[in-house]
C-alpha cells in the first residue's frame, strides 16, 4: 500500500505520465490542467487544441475512473450525508465521478469530500483475490477430468464465486487454467 495523496495529485501519481505531461503543458498553472481532466466539450468554434486537451483530460478520467472500480487504486472520502471518512467500495465508482480540482467525488445519490487515493498492493484487490480463487478452482476442474463447455464452466464459477465474477475475470482465470482462451478444456492424456 502506498502513501494517500489527495485526488489532485492522482494524475501525476497515478495515470498515464505521458497523457498528464502534454495537459499540464498546454495549461498555465497545474489546476487548470486538472479543470481539463473534468472539462465538457468545447464549443464549435472552439480550436482543435481544446479539442485534443478534451480528450486527453476524458482519457485520463476514464483511466483513474476504471483503476477506481477494478480496484487497483483504493480511494478514502468523507460522505457527504454521515459526515464520516470511509473507503469508498470499488463497486461504486461505477456511478462517481472523480472532481480532480476540488477533491471530491460525486455520482447521482453519493457525494464524497477530501478524497484521498493510494494504489492497493495487486494481491490485495478484490479483482485479483477473484481472479486467483477462479483460476484455483479451474485448476481443480482441470486435474479432476472436467471438459465441459466454457460457458459452462463459466455459469458454475458465478454460481460459486458471485456476480462480481466479470467474463474479462473469468477469461484471464480460464487462460491460466487451460492455457487456452476458447473452447472446450483439452482433456488430460494419461501419458502428460
Amino acid at each position: 500500500m502506498s502513501e494517500p495523496v489527495d485526488l489532485s495529485e492522482v494524475p501525476g501519481r497515478f495515470l498515464n505520465r505521458k497523457s498528464w505531461n502534454l495537459l499540464r503543458k498546454s495549461s498555465s498553472q497545474e489546476i487548470i490542467a486538472l479543470s481539463y481532466i473534468n472539462a465538457p466539450y468545447p464549443e464549435e468554434e472552439d480550436s482543435g487544441v481544446a479539442v485534443r486537451r478534451y480528450w486527453t483530460g476524458r482519457s485520463l478520467l476514464g483511466e483513474c475512473r476504471s483503476l477506481l472500480n477494478e480496484g487497483k487504486l483504493i480511494a478514502t472520502g468523507t460522505d457527504t450525508r454521515t459526515g464520516k471518512r470511509k473507503v469508498i467500495p470499488s463497486g461504486e465508482w461505477i456511478n462517481l465521478w472523480p472532481m480532480f480540482v476540488t477533491n471530491k467525488a460525486t455520482g447521482p445519490n453519493k457525494a464524497y469530500e477530501e478524497v484521498q487515493v493510494f494504489a492497493a498492493r495487486s494481491s490485495d484487490t478484490p479483482h485479483e483475490k477473484l481472479a486467483s480463487k477462479c483460476t484455483e478452482w479451474l485448476k481443480q476442474q482441470r486435474a479432476a477430468g472436467i471438459t465441459q463447455k466454457k460457458i459452462v464452466l463459466y455459469e458454475d464459477a458465478r454460481h460459486l464465486f458471485g456476480q462480481g465474477l466479470t467474463h474479462v475475470i473469468f477469461d484471464s482465470a480460464y487462460l491460466a487454467a487451460f492455457g487456452r482462451g476458447r473452447g472446450r478444456p483439452r482433456k488430460i492424456s494419461e501419458d502428460s
